[in-house]
């Protein structure tokens, strides 16, 4: 079975692992959203205010002024914030501005060049790329370690080709370290460099990356293999009642790793089962955002009780077996909005680690990243 990571494990999952609602700030635009607890999570850092008559605004897009202030804080709070000594280098940067002090913090640290023309086009909108350009230069410049390890990883997005050739490897040690995932899209995913990127989605890329310098490994990460597009089987008889197990013999008795690495997806099954079971977070998500979860774990389901009748659950079975629910989860899928998107990415994030998520995936053949 060919491995399948995402990038640096950790990362992603201690994104998951925020404040309860509680103990944080409630914007009155955010109950329900997909990005509420990052949103509560860097509120309740400091690293976020909201945009007036407590509402946080989510869907609106960024500035690369705030941008810098948000990264000055994160900053901040990681204790690798010093106001800056020089005075400000952008002739578009007004010294009342509230990002002001923080661009020229940003540039005084080598965290952002501008645009060339003495400009930095603060009101500009950021996007994906430029974020991921700042990024990596907060990460060499104050976790001081060297991204090259992370910056090699190859990437599977159907739009790579539309990733600056300056960004290339910043988009890539980013996407490794889990800091930016991709958008599922017709025939594949992708990263949309070019698109601006929504406060909610910059808080959450926030959470990542605390997470990333508090969490941060010794050992580079591991040579890892994108998501990538896999086809339907063909034919496949669905899901249902237990078969006996003699109407499924192998050819060929397995080998004893194929059956260590049977054994050990039946163990990611089991733990995605009880925590889908146990989700507290999935009934607040949109109901055909609950139906493709269904799909898909009534599957899981079915193969663990496959497995105690006797079957072995190796990829080729379990694609055939399924086939059907496949085709209708991944034909659902495509209808899901970009909201319901973000929505089901979250829940999937919480039933287990990202080994244990993509490994499942691929197992079945589907893509939700």
């Amino acid at each position: 079975m060919k491995r399948i990571l995402s990038g640096c494990l950790s990362v992603l999952m201690a994104a998951t692992l925020l404040v309860s609602a509680a103990s944080a700030r409630d914007f009155d635009d955010v109950q329900g959203h997909w990005g509420q607890q990052a949103i509560s999570q860097v509120s309740d850092w400091g690293i976020f205010e909201g945009t007036g008559g407590n509402n946080f605004s989510p869907e609106m897009t960024t500035t690369r002024g705030m941008f810098v202030k948000v990264l000055a804080m994160t900053a901040q709070k990681l204790g690798h914030y010093e106001p800056a000594t020089q005075e400000q280098a952008f002739s578009d940067v007004s010294g009342d501005a509230y990002y002001a002090p923080y661009v020229a913090w940003a540039d005084e640290n080598g965290l952002v060049m501008g645009v060339g023309d003495g400009r930095f086009l603060p009101d500009d909108q950021i996007t994906r790329e430029q974020m991921c350009l700042v990024m990596a230069r907060f990460l060499k410049q104050f976790v001081q370690e060297d991204l090259s390890a992370y910056e090699s990883q190859e990437t599977a997005f159907v739009d790579k080709d539309l990733i600056h050739d300056y960004a290339v490897k910043e988009v890539s040690a980013c996407v490794a370290l889990g800091l930016l995932t991709g958008i599922p899209q017709d025939g594949g995913v992708a990263i949309r460099p070019d698109q601006p990127a929504s406060r909610a989605e910059v808080a959450t890329i926030v959470v990542r990356l605390v997470q990333a310098v508090e969490n941060w490994g010794e050992q580079p990460p591991e040579e890892t293999v994108p998501p990538q597009e896999t086809e339907d089987p063909e034919g496949g008889t669905g899901g249902g009642g237990v078969l006996p197990p003699e109407e499924t013999v192998k050819p060929e008795e397995p080998t004893e790793e194929e059956k260590a690495e049977e054994a050990q997806v039946a163990g990611y099954l089991t733990t995605m089962l009880e925590n889908y079971r146990n989700s507290a977070f999935l009934p607040t998500t949109d109901q055909e955002v609950q139906d493709c979860m269904a799909i898909l774990m009534g599957c899981v389901e079915d193969a663990l009780a496959q497995r105690e009748a006797g079957h072995f659950l190796d990829k080729d079975y379990i694609q055939t077996r399924y086939a059907d629910e496949i085709d209708q989860l991944k034909a659902d899928y495509n209808k899901l909005t970009e909201d319901q998107l973000n929505q089901i990415n979250n829940v999937v994030v919480r039933l287990g680690t990202t080994e244990e998520i993509y490994t499942v995936m691929d197992y079945f053949g589907v893509q939700i990243a």
